[in-house]
This record gives C-alpha cells, sequence and structure tokens, in this order.
C-alpha cells in the first residue's frame, strides 16, 4: 500500500509539474504572438507578406538561430573591409562576408575576380552628355579603381554564378534579390531565423547627396540614369530596440551600430533593396 501510494503521489506530481510547465510554455508562446502582431499593427505591416514567393520562416529554414541577449539578436557575419582594393566595391565585400558566414571559402577578390561581371566603357557625346552601363544588369564601373556600383539584382545573380560552381551536391543555396518592399518587422524576423540582409544604403546614414548626382544615359537608350554618390551597401546582421548592427566594409573595424530610423530612412532613399540566400537541402 505505502509503494502505491508514493507511485501515486509521484504521478500527481508529474502531471502537475506537466500543467504548470505546459502553462508557463503556453503563456510565453502567447505573449510572443502578442508582441509580435503589436509590432506589425505599430508598423502598418502586413504579418503575411511574401519575398520572392516566401515567406520569412521559410526564407529562414536550415539556418541556426542567432544568439539573443537581453533584447539584443546578432548574427555573426564577419567582416570585409573593401579597402584598400576595391576602393568602390562594396557590393562584392558584402557578398564575400555572406558567402564565407554561410561555410565558403572564397574572398571579395575572389568574387569581384570570377562572379561579378563589371563595364567601365563611360563615354561623352558630342554635347558632352555622359553614356555608360545599366547598374541594373552589371556592376557600372570598376571596382578596382573608380565607379558607381551595382543594384540588388546585379549582386544576386554574381552569388547565384558562384553557388553553381561551388555548392555541394546535396544543398541548393538560392540569392533572392527581395522587389517587395520588406517591412521593418519582417527584417527583423529574418534575423531572428539566422538570415542576414545584404542592403542598400547611404555611407554612414547619412542622406543621399541629392546636390551631385552622377547622371548618365544607359548604352543604346535614351534613358538617363542617376547614381547618387553616397549610396553604400551594408550586410544587416543584428538589431536591438534603438538599433541596426551591420558588417560595414566601409573601413569599419568592428560590427557597426546605427539608429532604426537613419537607417529605414536611406534604405528606402535606395529603393528598398535588399539580397537574402534561402537554404534548400535535398
Amino acid at each position: 500500500m505505502r509503494y502505491k501510494a508514493i507511485v501515486a503521489a509521484l504521478a500527481v506530481g508529474l502531471a502537475a509539474a506537466t500543467v504548470c510547465a505546459d502553462y508557463f510554455i503556453t503563456t510565453e508562446t502567447f505573449n510572443e504572438r502578442v508582441a509580435e502582431n503589436d509590432k506589425y499593427t505599430l508598423l502598418g505591416a502586413d504579418p503575411h507578406a511574401l519575398y520572392s514567393g516566401y515567406t520569412v520562416e521559410e526564407i529562414g529554414e536550415n539556418y541556426e538561430k542567432p544568439s539573443a541577449l537581453l533584447g539584443k539578436v546578432s548574427i555573426d557575419v564577419p567582416l570585409v573591409n573593401q579597402y584598400p582594393e576595391l576602393p568602390v566595391g562594396c557590393e562584392p565585400a558584402c557578398a564575400a562576408a555572406v558567402l564565407q558566414m554561410l561555410g565558403f571559402e572564397t574572398d571579395k577578390l575572389d568574387f569581384t575576380d570570377n562572379y561579378l561581371g563589371w563595364d567601365d566603357n563611360f563615354t561623352y557625346d558630342k554635347r558632352k552628355e555622359s553614356h555608360g552601363p545599366d547598374p541594373r544588369k552589371v556592376f557600372a564601373g570598376n571596382p578596382y579603381e573608380w565607379g558607381y556600383g551595382c543594384t540588388s539584382g546585379v549582386l544576386a545573380e554574381a552569388m547565384n554564378r558562384f553557388f553553381a560552381e561551388n555548392a555541394p551536391s546535396d544543398t541548393v543555396y538560392s540569392a533572392m534579390a527581395l522587389e517587395e518592399h520588406i517591412n521593418s518587422a519582417d527584417m527583423e524576423k529574418l534575423l531572428d531565423e539566422g538570415v542576414p540582409v545584404i542592403v542598400w544604403a547611404t555611407i554612414d546614414m547619412k542622406p543621399l547627396n541629392y546636390r551631385k548626382p552622377s547622371e548618365w544615359y544607359i548604352n543604346g537608350t535614351t534613358e538617363k540614369y542617376t547614381w547618387y554618390g553616397n549610396s553604400h551597401t551594408l550586410v544587416l546582421c543584428g538589431y536591438d530596440t534603438n538599433c541596426y548592427y551591420f558588417m560595414d566594409p566601409n573601413d569599419k573595424k568592428s560590427i557597426t551600430a546605427y539608429m532604426k530610423t537613419a537607417f529605414l530612412n536611406r534604405f528606402e532613399d535606395n529603393g528598398s533593396q535588399a539580397v537574402v540566400v534561402k537554404i534548400m537541402r535535398n
């Protein structure tokens, strides 16, 4: 009888512990969902948005969750300085950093030489009007010397050329230019999943230099393209309450914090361009 009583007491205790644990886990999950819903409501954002056909959770599949300490989420992205070799090559420097974070053996020069196409064919006509390449199709300029840069689609294509040659047979890596304007709540959810985001903003998050833009006609067309000289590409790799954290290739010695509002303004100024990598296991 005594043995049965002990067993019964243990069973009751275990059941009570299970109920308590379930209660606290359920409550925590509920509170997290309420906080997430509040964040989307505050931003007026769509919590069901798709980017290149995927939810942020789907993009984050097969990533390791990053560290989160005292409200700060941080992805371990290696520092890659574009200087001195690539004075205008912030885009390939960022691509190299993300590729290294994903475990590939490459560097900014290998990526630039073998996967990033560029065109520095700029000329002047009789009216002294400048004509040059389309940065939506190729890196405009020479990243080793001078030039402007490229847009998100060009960088994503270059990264996919790298993956086609270097990815293991059991895994598919796909770099995607997020053509939809991603909201900040979803950017933070990507970071929560462990996904670094290559973004287009400005140097030190200063306003675009509207006073001295570079303009040229796209070769073979009558379309004039405008490039702002302080445009810049970085890797978004963390956040806390007030700041976003970046791997900034502009000669920064550590991961750099910028105020959220400053970044979001510059990000929008540059067309809300972003590149992420989706990983699919075969």
